[in-house]
């Protein structure tokens, strides 16, 4: 394929429309990609993009990126998705931090790092029991969690090291309006009022992942950032990104409403 044709792909990232077919094609290129998306991961500033180019190194399993990926687990909006990134590419978790990341990418150049591990089966099958699925989803990542019900779970994330941990919920037993099994991912905002309503609509048109909502809490309405995710292909990868994205996006939002 001409560089021309290639960067129209990366290009095409930009657009939800058009990202799912791109994603596709960059990854069916294999290793001819890997160089254009890692300098589109520096250049590109659309979050949606950046997201995508992740999801295209992490499906290529481009281990020389793993320099350049890491450092995004530094940066809030694009942990999780880093995160996620790296597991795929080296095949193994090594935690939440940047530096074991880059460690393992300085050794693989010196040729000491061991070969590329396979993907733990585990992680990226759907239909595992509640509480297994809770303990793959939060492996590695710090997190706490308790079972208050059934298919009901209360957690707590920590954000930054020295910083306070997010509250979450994960509801493993929801359904949406057709009667499908979904699976929501809420932390508490703070109080909502009706002042702050039209910022809120305007931050979900901007917002690649989650959503905002209002839900009632002891008779008294409060924001919750939220994901909903299909119960039926959801593998811990996956709930795992939307337990540290909720959290992260919550965080941002909980400070803003406070100022």
């Amino acid at each position: 394929m001409a560089e021309e044709s290639m960067q129209g792909l990366i290009e095409a990232l930009r657009d939800y429309r058009l990202r799912s077919n791109a994603i596709g094609e960059l990854v069916a290129m294999g290793d001819a990609a890997v160089a254009p998306l890692t300098s589109a991961l520096h250049a590109e500033s659309q979050e949606g993009a950046r997201r995508a180019i992740l999801r295209c190194l992490r499906d290529l399993r481009a281990q020389e990126a793993v320099e350049h990926v890491a450092p995004l687990l530094e940066e809030r909006q694009f942990r999780d998705a880093a995160y996620d990134a790296l597991v795929g590419i080296v095949g193994e978790d090594l935690g939440p931090a940047a530096q074991p990341w880059l460690k393992w990418a300085g050794e693989r150049r010196s040729g000491a790092a061991p070969a590329q591990q396979p993907y733990e089966p585990e992680m990226h099958v759907s239909g595992l029991p509640d509480e297994r699925l809770m303990e793959l989803a939060l492996k590695g990542c710090g997190a706490s969690w308790h079972k208050e019900a059934k298919g009901r779970f209360a957690l707590e994330v920590p954000l930054e090291a020295g910083g306070p941990a997010r509250k979450l919920a994960v509801n493993l037993t929801a359904k949406d309006h057709e009667g499908a099994d979904i699976v929501i991912v809420y932390a508490d905002c703070g109080p909502a009022s009706a002042e702050h309503y039209e910022g809120a609509l305007r931050r979900n048109l901007h917002m690649p992942y989650g959503a905002l909502a209002v839900r009632d809490a002891a008779g008294q309405p409060r924001f919750v950032m939220f994901n909903a995710l299909l119960r039926e292909d959801m593998s811990p990868l996956e709930l795992r990104k939307s337990i540290l994205s909720v959290a992260e996006r919550a965080a941002r939002v909980k400070q803003e409403l406070e100022q």
